[in-house]
């Protein structure tokens, strides 16, 4: 398996090559946001050796894995400078997206990208709150431009809030 999972921390250097990674990212962008100071790295499609068959999160680790959907994934942590922020680092998420996800020729489904920001922000939310499994209660989307497709998508998150059990 080619799983790759860095364990720094915030604030130490972990130097990769984007081709460890997958082709797509083998772009100048890419390639510095994968060699700056980031921590946590994780490919969730890439299964670890001795990792069962149970798979907590099968939309994004098999439903759209495919190489016509989500062709390739990272998610990692990183500090942020988001003066709203309530912690020192954002959750980021790197994508490779493929025409599978589309609504309209070119475009990503705007479903799709919900779910995306659905995603990231329950990510945020489990790893503040603890909670294993957070639920959205409210969710509204602006969408501001589309997402074209073939193409990389580059998603932060950070937490502005915690009041009890809501993040």
């Amino acid at each position: 398996s080619n799983y790759k999972r860095g364990r720094t921390g915030i604030g130490h250097h972990l130097s990769v090559t984007v081709m460890e990674y997958h082709r797509d990212f083998d772009i100048p962008w890419c390639y510095r946001l994968l060699n700056s100071d980031i921590a946590d790295i994780e490919i969730p499609t890439q299964r670890r050796p001795g990792q069962d068959d149970v798979v907590s999160n099968s939309m994004f680790e098999q439903t759209l894995y495919t190489s016509a959907a989500i062709r390739a994934q990272i998610t990692f942590r990183r500090l942020t400078s988001e003066p709203d922020s309530i912690i020192h680092w954002e959750l980021c998420y790197l994508l490779s997206l493929g025409s599978g996800v589309d609504g309209k020729s070119g475009r990503a489904h705007g479903g799709f990208n919900a779910l995306i920001l659905d995603q990231v922000t329950g990510w945020m939310a489990s790893t503040v709150s603890g909670s294993v499994a957070p639920a959205t209660a409210t969710m509204t989307v602006d969408y501001k431009a589309p997402i074209n497709t073939p193409g990389i998508v580059f998603v932060r998150c950070w937490a502005v809030e915690k009041q009890g059990r809501k993040t």
